[in-house]
């Protein structure tokens, strides 16, 4: 689960554990990769696209992998970071949707159809999210307007750690994000005083599809835009709707019950985009669908109690097993991803597709898997170096690197470091 704050002096930190050895096994790393080339040996590579290498090396060279192998002999002056036998090396894990991270509202409430809104300016890169996202191993992940509009705007693609000043944006825009439940209308109401901003529609259900329904076939005819239901912005509004409809643009959709996930598919087939879907905790009632549709799921964090969630879905265990075994591709999304693979390989996903669904799936998601998601030549040197098999639950992080600097234990400068 997320680390908590430790307080004291306390031997059995896990995070001043964690300390020690990144400061043992790989001695000033920052000023390593900012000098020449590293190359971390481990008793297994996880490279997820190419399958495992026992023992592997990976030669990481201007903060990208130039070369992955059983084995590597070192450049002259590169420095070399020997994991031992037991350790695995994994890549850097990708989070669809990062909790928090985003300071003040994520989206635009004053109204409920906003194609061109990004959340990106209001990231809070300070903020202790990232901070225990990276010490959970997720190096990248996706920065999701919130479900309280119909159409909420554009997803973004962001690394959890980076040097200071320096962007860490991947993909400002990585999908255009809908909400197909009731979310958007759980605040409008129709019957109360009209001096409010949310005397409005939808306030059902029904409503938000009639009105996602009604921007898309706005876009489709390119009428002028509605100024009633539409951001003002530079350019057309309904621009990414259009985008989206000519296959050049994936659609996220949020969504949990299984009918809400079938009314997605249904406007997908009347309007010809290509949907994702965010949430899916009852996308195994749909499975057969889902994967008649080739359609991704993006599954929300599991949790341990009864129906839960805004709209109180059922808890199933097994819920990407059974979406796996009908041949849908899964990601697991929401925090805490190497328990949240733990869990689902525990219920019934294979270990393979565990591994792949806090990796190379997300990345494929927010159409990144170019550079982040797998250990080969040409991508980020985001990885994750761990003391066991990546799905024990005793299994700890060592450290966490993003571009080929470990950003997690921090170094503690008042602590000498060897050369």
């Amino acid at each position: 689960m997320r680390p908590r704050r430790t307080e004291g002096r306390c031997p059995a930190s896990p995070i001043a554990l964690a300390l020690v050895l990144a400061l043992a096994l790989a001695p000033n790393p920052r000023a390593a990769a900012e000098e020449g080339d590293v190359l971390v040996r481990a008793g297994t590579v996880e490279t997820v696209e190419a399958g495992p290498l026992s023992p592997g090396a990976v030669l990481i060279s201007g903060g990208k992998i130039a070369e992955v192998a059983a084995s590597i002999d070192p450049p002259e002056g590169a420095t070399v970071i020997d994991l031992g036998a037991d350790a695995t090396l994994i890549p850097g894990l990708v989070d669809v949707d990062l909790p928090n991270g985003v300071s003040g509202p994520s989206a635009e409430v004053t109204r409920e159809v906003t194609p061109r809104f990004s959340p990106l300016p209001a990231i809070d890169w300070s903020s202790r999210a990232f901070t225990e996202a990276l010490a959970g191993g997720s190096t990248a992940g996706g920065i999701i307007p919130s479900s309280d509009n119909v159409v909420p705007g554009l997803a973004a693609v962001v690394k959890t750690a980076g040097p200071p000043g320096e962007p860490r944006v991947v993909e400002p825009d990585a999908g255009l994000v809908i909400s197909v439940c009731s979310d958007p209308a759980s605040r409008n109401r129709s019957r109360t005083r009209p001096d409010s901003i949310y005397v409005r529609q939808p306030t059902n259900r029904m409503g938000v599809v009639g009105l996602l329904r009604e921007s898309f076939a706005r876009a489709a005819r390119g009428v002028d835009p509605d100024p009633d239901v539409t951001l003002p912005s530079d350019g057309d509004p309904y621009e990414p709707l259009r985008e989206a409809m000519a296959g050049g643009r994936p659609v996220l959709a949020i969504s949990r019950t299984d009918y809400d996930i079938l009314t997605v598919l249904r406007l997908a087939g009347e309007f010809g985009y290509a949907p994702t879907i965010l949430g899916g905790h009852e996308a195994y009632k749909v499975a057969d669908v889902l994967a008649s549709a080739r359609v991704p799921v993006v599954l929300g964090a599991l949790r341990v109690n009864g129906p839960y969630g805004p709209e109180r879905t059922e808890l199933a265990w097994n819920v990407a097993g059974i979406l796996h075994e009908a041949g849908v591709p899964v990601a697991l999304s929401g925090g805490d991803l190497l328990e949240q693979a733990r869990f689902a390989a525990r219920f019934g996903l294979p270990r393979e597709a565990a591994l792949r669904a806090i990796t190379i799936e997300p990345s494929r998601v927010l159409g990144v898997d170019d550079r982040l998601g797998g250990i080969a030549a040409g991508k980020d040197a985001d990885l994750v170096a761990l003391d066991g098999d990546p799905l024990e639950f005793t299994t700890a992080v060592r450290w966490v690197m993003v571009d080929g600097t470990i950003r997690f234990p921090r170094p503690d400068p008042s602590q000498p470091q060897e050369d």
